[in-house]
Formats: structure tokens, sequence, C-alpha cells
């Protein structure tokens, strides 16, 4: 947490003094949301498993944000989740505590707007990491994609994801009309990687080149692509059995939302190109998401998301599935202006297996603004 908090001061002073005294507004946004599930494949019905324990999780996403003058904003997101056990006997495990954000931003609004993000921020790759938050999630699961680690691919070293739901320390800067928007980025981390203030695990820090743009032809509709290009893997990280230097990641994308009457719809298809000292491998990540509003209370959503992992081994699991895929289906009702019920249906095939486990959640989510 050291290393955090130096970063946290370096951030702040980079502000202006005069912006730091013109402080005009502190705002905090807090999630809490508890969620279940529970197997319901013909062969759960002897013994209810379908590889989930029927235990609670728990997330709590706290959003503080401050308006601190002359465009400048501070933000700070800690968030907290307690983890189902991994079987129904299993102990609980501990809390995981992590800072999700911690960052410096800059706004200067004109024909062609202008935005500079410093610190610890959503990566600028990847749409499903706006949904990591169980309120602005239309579904009850998160993105299997962006949590689970790929098939191992490259002996020795560690497993990364097609795409991560990582928030790395990074500099980005944005400009945007009511036409076009552009970004482009240094983050310390590849976007395959989790990264995470505060998290003694993370990948070792190597800068990382990333951008992305999108159009807005019309009212409702963006279409986007996105590009990365660094070392997802830095030797240091590397067993010394293995061929010397880092390896590298390119990344390139396309992305889209649309939002019309009571719908939105939203996906992204993701495609990676790793070196290995045995030659490039690929891989990729997809997912499409829907949200029809039915009335003002109820809604319904839905998500397909899979994720092709290189095949580079001739063993069961590749020859199995070397894919890992999840579909669901979500009612969702709000109850009130700070509660939200959700139930749904949930399928999965994970990397090495031909069946589905497919379940049935449920989830209820409270979120508040204090100020």
């Amino acid at each position: 947490m050291r290393k955090l908090a130096a970063t946290l001061a370096l951030t702040l002073a980079a502000a202006p003094a005069a912006a730091q005294s013109g402080y005009e507004r502190f705002s905090l946004d807090t999630t809490a949301a508890i969620d279940f599930f529970h197997g319901i494949s013909p062969a759960a019905l002897f013994s209810p498993e379908d590889n989930v324990s029927h235990r609670a999780q728990i997330i709590v996403d706290i959003v503080g944000t401050a308006r601190i003058g002359r465009g400048w904003q501070a933000f700070f997101r800690p968030w907290f989740r307690l983890a189902r056990p991994t079987t129904a006997t299993a102990t609980p495990p501990p809390w995981d505590a992590q800072i999700y954000q911690a960052s410096l931003r800059y706004e200067h609004a004109g024909p062609v707007s202008t935005r500079v993000d410093l610190g610890y921020m959503p990566s600028p790759v990847g749409l499903g990491v706006f949904d990591v938050n169980p309120r602005q999630n239309p579904t009850i699961s998160g993105h299997a994609s962006y949590f689970t680690p790929m098939l191992p691919f490259d002996t020795g070293a560690a497993r990364p994801s097609a795409i991560a739901s990582t928030y790395p320390l990074a500099a980005v800067v944005t400009a945007s009309t009511t036409r076009w928007d552009a970004r482009a980025a240094v983050t310390n981390s590849a976007p395959t990687r989790i990264s995470i203030a505060g998290v003694t695990s993370n990948p070792q820090a190597t800068p990382v080149f990333e951008a992305g743009g999108g159009l807005t032809p019309i009212t409702g509709l963006r279409l986007g692509a996105v590009f990365a290009h660094g070392a997802y893997l830095t030797a240091s990280e590397l067993p010394v059995t293995t061929p010397p230097g880092d390896r590298t990641l390119t990344l390139a994308g396309v992305e889209g939302e649309y939002a019309f009457g009571f719908t939105k719809m939203s996906g992204e298809l993701i495609h990676d190109t790793f070196a290995t000292p045995a030659g490039d491998v690929g891989a990729a990540e997809w997912f499409f998401q829907a949200t029809q509003t039915l009335t003002p209370r109820w809604a319904i959503a839905g998500r397909h998301e899979g994720t092709s992992s290189p095949v580079v081994g001739i063993g069961a699991v590749f020859a199995g599935q070397p894919k890992l895929l999840s579909n669901e289906l979500t009612l969702v009702f709000r109850v009130n202006r700070d509660l939200m019920l959700k139930g749904g249906y949930y399928a999965r095939q994970t990397y090495g297996r031909l069946d589905w486990d497919q379940q049935a959640a449920f989830q209820a989510v409270f979120q508040h603004r204090w100020w």
C-alpha cells in the first residue's frame, strides 16, 4: 500500500495549487450486492454441484469523486469482495480488498473536448470492464473472459487472459466531438494481465501503448476500434530455463454500442497475438449483450460470451475444449431507486469440457449516492 500512497500523493500534487484550493463538491456512491448460484442441470438434481458453491458472494463497490475546480476531478474507488467458498463445506475465504481507481482528471470543453487522466483507472481497452459494478452490469455474473486465465501456451510463463478487468497505472489522453472520439494511453501492464493498485501479485511494470477511437454516425450508435502493443510478460517473470527476453502482445479489436427506444446493445471482438519462443499464437475474446426495458420497473437482459485460447498442445484439455463459453438470461426488477433484484439462468462451458454447467442465479443490488 505504500506504493499506492506514493502514487496518490504524486497524482494529487500534479494538480495546480489554485485548482486544489477551488474545491467545489464531493460525491460518494456505494453499491452493495449479494448473489447466489445453484446448479439446475439433470445431474445436479442428485448432486447439486454444476461446478458452483451454493454459498453467497458479496461485493461492495465505493466510488468517491471530488471536484477541485477549473476542470479538475479526483477519483478514489475501493472495492471489496467476499468470494463464495469453492465447496459447500469449505471455510469462507477472507475479504478481498482492492483499489480499483485512484486517479486525477482534467477536462476542457470545446468544439473538440479534451480529457487527461492520470493514475490507476480502468484500462482503455475492453467494454466489459465497465460492467464490474453490479448496478451497471446488465446480468448477474461478471464477464468470465475478463477474469479467467486461458489455457497455458508458453511453458513456465504466467497464464494471461484474452482480455482482463485490469485497472493499471496509466496516462490517458482523450479527444471527442459529437461525431467521433479518440484516445491514446501508456499503461504499466498489458490489457491481458490483471493489475490493481495495492495487490502484491501484480505483473512486473512495463510500458504498453494502447489506443482506441470511434465514430457516432447517428444518435445512439457508436462503432469503435482498439489497439494495444507491448510486453505482456517481462523477462524477470520467466523461469531461467526459458529463452530470455520479454514476451510481446499485439491486440486489435472492434466494438459497438447501440441504444434506441427502450433497447440497449453492446459487444466487442478482440484478437490477441502473443509472441512465444515457438512462434506467434493467437487468441480471441468476444461478447454480445442486450437489455430491453419492459416497464419502468421491469427489464430483461442477455449475454453471450466466449474466449478461444491458443491451441498449442495435443493433450486432453486442448482436444476436448480449447474455448470458454457462457450464456446468460436475466430478469431485472427495480424495487425503488436504490434497490434492484435480478434472477436468471446461466450456462457455462469451461476449458477442457464438452458438457455445460447450468445454474439458476439470484442477486440483490443496493446502490445509493450519499452526497
